[in-house]
């Protein structure tokens, strides 16, 4: 009997030590991939805010989206493609003094052709947060115009894709190099920024022409010219259950790779988001002016009968002037099932936008250039950080021969 009361000590205290093994396996686990709260720091998306909210050491997360498209008017008709792999590092060194990172592979791989993927740092900064009135940031840093340009992952918005006006007229994932402040004052937040200015390079004229109006002038941290910089900022102001309404925008030179200055943009965005039992009411208007278009123009062109003979109505126009908006409702209906565990929200979004609202005198508009899109669809969420998404597009331009696009994801953060 007296051995047998030994076994079973034995046993427990055993039972007891592997216990703590898997509490201490736990905790070391969680000082590296610490549990995603689901909360936004100043504005950024849930995943890349993680590393904000760790008091210490070493924070890993990430995001991730597939999508398969079908369009009866391209060539081929499907495609399937891993469109996203994005990984977070970050690192606080102590409760107020972190680095937060954020690297992002395109389309499944990099080979080096214009085909092929791309490797990117999409931002890289040290941030001192002094207190929630006043914090300080440098380094590679995400311009705060809009809503999805820092708060991108996917499962944070209802559509298969980013909205076609933040990424036609905001550049997606817009990043530049410069510091600034941030913080909270009551129900306002603020972030400005100093950046480098804009640049042209070879590919600008070419996204432009594929209606993308800033996307080719980004410098994104490639020794980015600064001879001309830029200025940045976002205020919101926080109501009750979860609305939120703002006003961002940027003003900046716009430069050749002399630095040499061609002209300024001038961009202002408001927004107006409310979260709240279920819904998901977004609203996003940009209008921007440029001066100096004419010149822009002429630098951007890669036409003869432009560069060479002079000739405006052959030059590939950089807009004068451009705007557009859209609206978002969504709602989970899972709500009205008693369904707490999982989502489904149910959205309609409309956008229209006009990328050359108006030239520089001579030039001339591209046709295509104002845009009415309607998209409908379902975003199914089993679990809060996963996305399963089916939505229809149709994109109209005014001019243009209008698309019926069907579109699939799969969508992840953590």
């Amino acid at each position: 009997m007296e051995e047998l009361k030994k076994q079973q000590a034995t046993a427990k205290e055993s039972s007891e030590v592997e216990a703590l093994k898997e509490e201490i396996r736990k905790i070391k686990l969680e000082s590296v991939m610490p549990e995603l709260e689901g909360k936004s720091y100043y504005g950024m998306g849930p995943a890349a805010s993680k590393a904000m909210f760790n008091q210490k050491g070493i924070s890993i997360g990430g995001y991730g989206e597939i999508h398969f498209t079908y369009n009866p008017d391209t060539r081929p008709r499907n495609t399937v493609d891993a469109k996203r792999l994005i990984l977070y590092f970050g690192y606080a060194f102590n409760e107020k003094l972190k680095f937060n990172s954020e690297i992002e592979w395109e389309h499944a791989f990099v080979e080096g052709k214009e085909e092929s993927g791309e490797t990117a740092v999409e931002f890289a900064y040290i941030d001192y947060n002094y207190n929630e009135k006043f914090g300080l940031r440098g380094g590679l840093v995400l311009i705060p115009v809009g809503i999805v340009n820092e708060y991108h992952e996917p499962p944070t918005f209802q559509t298969v894709d980013r909205p076609f006006l933040e990424r036609k007229l905001i550049p997606t994932t817009w990043r530049e190099i410069g510091f600034g402040a941030y913080g909270k004052i009551n129900n306002f937040e603020y972030r400005a920024y100093i950046t480098n200015g804009l640049k042209t390079n070879e590919e600008t004229g070419e996204k432009l022409e594929k209606g993308e109006v800033l996307q080719g002038f980004k410098q994104k941290g490639f020794k980015a010219a600064s001879d001309q910089i830029a200025f940045t900022g976002r205020l919101d102001y926080n109501f009750p259950y979860s609305l939120k309404v703002g006003v961002s925008g940027f003003i900046g030179g716009i430069q050749d790779e002399e630095g040499k200055k061609l002209g300024t943009l001038n961009l202002l965005s408001s927004h107006v988001w409310w979260q709240h039992e279920g819904w998901d009411v977004r609203v996003v208007g940009v209008y921007s002016t440029v001066s100096g278009s004419d010149k822009v123009s002429q630098k951007i062109s890669t036409n003869p009968a432009c560069t060479e003979l002079g000739d405006t109505t052959e030059c590939t126009a950089f807009p004068k002037k451009f705007y557009g908006y859209y609206t978002q409702v969504a709602y989970d209906v899972f709500r009205l099932l008693k369904i707490s565990d999982q989502q489904l929200y149910i959205f309609g979004m409309y956008e229209d936008y006009d990328t050359h609202a108006s030239v520089s005198e001579g030039f001339v508009k591209p046709s295509g250039h104002k845009v009415q899109i309607y998209n409908f669809g379902l975003s199914y969420k089993p679990h809060p950080l996963i996305a399963l998404k089916a939505d229809y597009v149709r994109f109209a331009p005014k001019d243009e021969k209008k698309q019926n696009i069907y579109r699939l994801a799969i969508g992840w953060m953590f």
